[in-house]
């Protein structure tokens, strides 16, 4: 049974919605004039609230477990719009309370994507592609956010890479209660799914 509808007319495209640990709020990211933009909708009140309102690509949004902030992709940290050269995508982390949106883990090259965290937030899995095949990284956050950029693990070695229909489309998820991790991958012609 649909439980409940919500249109948002002034917005696009929806894409990956995301539930706050507590419930009571979704996270997503939609297409607003041709701009791909993060936003928060709290289903108690009905507010929509715009995270981001820039130029930069922005989304997949991913709660921290403690709720306090989002995970997302972006290409923030390596464009430059005024020389119109867009770079990679990247891992950021926005606080909504305040806005601020800080880099929290990936490479320097390739495209870093599908950010998960850890049931207990002292890592955060994504996929990236430093060496042109996507592979499951891990980030340690245990020491502090910003360390995570220096320490990444790499958690798969798939030849064919750890893929989604799209490049950009999901294929990894963390168990919220146990240890564990499933992805997909793409060979002999069909889609497999790994624990």
């Amino acid at each position: 049974n649909r439980e409940r509808e919500q249109e948002f007319e002034q917005l696009g495209e929806i894409f990956n919605p995301a539930w706050s640990p507590d419930g009571r709020r979704i996270a997503f990211s939609a297409l607003k004039g041709g701009v791909l933009d993060l936003y928060m909708w709290d289903l108690e009140s009905g507010n929509l609230q715009q995270l981001t309102n820039d130029a930069f690509a922005d989304s997949d949004p991913e709660w921290t477990p403690d709720g306090r902030e989002i995970a997302f992709v972006t290409d923030r940290f390596s464009s430059k719009l005024d020389t119109l050269d867009f770079g990679n995508y990247r891992i950021g982390v926005i606080t909504p309370a305040s806005r601020d949106v800080r880099p929290l883990a990936g490479f320097e090259t390739g495209r870093n994507t599908n950010p998960e965290f850890s049931a207990d937030g002292r890592s955060l899995y994504f996929i990236a592609t430093p060496d042109g095949i996507p592979n499951i990284y891990r980030a340690d956050l245990s020491a502090s956010p910003i360390a995570a950029r220096g320490s990444v693990t790499r958690v798969t070695n798939v030849l064919s890479g750890v893929s989604g229909i799209t490049p950009l489309t999901p294929a990894l998820s963390v168990a919220a209660a146990a240890q564990g991790l499933v992805f997909t991958v793409f060979e002999a012609d069909r889609y497999n799914m790994y624990s």
